[in-house]
């Protein structure tokens, strides 16, 4: 998508603060529009039959009173074409994975500031995965087991895997410790288009089409480490 374009945003968030705060976020982003909101799954899938071809966006809590959103993310992904953003309290391994799978864009935590979502937001918008830095962090430590030891070694006996370059491997070290593209590239003083493109060739590389997926691959096949204390 284009900063010129607006993007309708189907709200889904079954808590009323929670749903108000998020309100407030879309209605202050000058690339969305509140196209409608829902407090349930069902209710959710109701009004994707009624909006779905307008949908650009999803903006959803993990967990709701009917299920979790893996299959409306599915479905958004699937049948409209829909970007999707989880926005929720849930940061377990188990809960982030599913959204993974499923096809979500980014997943953040709402303890995060105002700030950082609209920002992250802007991310999903330019084709980004913004991953809460608590989130990617405790990923990390999840998966850091010698089963990536045993990837890695795996590779040196001959396992024929796609290679990042030295400078895919700072991007991508950095963008799983929870850094946007902008911070990424004043720390590696390039430009945040640069950095999409190695972003892009990183997925392209590890066969992905996210954040973390791209952190889960790099980290089992130890083309990553990042200390799980920062």
């Amino acid at each position: 998508m284009t900063d010129h374009l607006v993007c309708p945003v189907l709200l889904v968030e079954d808590e009323p603060n929670a749903l108000e705060r998020c309100r407030q976020i879309v209605a202050s982003h000058p690339r969305l529009k509140l196209l409608d909101t829902a407090s349930s799954l069902s209710e959710a899938r109701d009004k994707l039959s009624l909006h779905g071809e307008e949908i650009a966006l999803l903006l959803t809590d993990w967990q709701l009173g009917d299920g979790d959103a893996s299959d409306l993310i599915r479905t958004c992904k699937d049948a409209y074409d829909a970007r999707s953003m989880v926005i929720t309290v849930f940061g377990d391994v188990t809960s982030v994975l599913r959204a993974i799978e499923a096809g979500a864009d980014g997943y953040l935590l709402k303890s995060g500031t105002d700030y950082e979502m609209q920002s992250a937001i802007s991310t999903v918008l330019d084709g980004g995965a913004p991953i809460s830095a608590a989130v990617a962090v405790h990923l990390l430590k999840r998966l850091r087991k010698p089963a990536a030891v045993d990837a890695a070694a795996s590779l040196s006996d001959g396992d024929i895997r796609p290679q990042l370059s030295d400078r895919e491997i700072e991007v991508l070290s950095d963008l799983a410790r929870g850094l946007s593209y902008k911070e990424v590239a004043r720390r590696l003083n390039i430009s945040h288009y640069t950095v999409g493109d190695h972003v892009k060739a990183i997925y392209r590389k590890l066969e992905v089409k996210s954040r973390g997926e791209a952190v889960f691959e790099a980290v089992q096949g130890g083309l990553i480490e990042i200390d799980p204390s920062e």
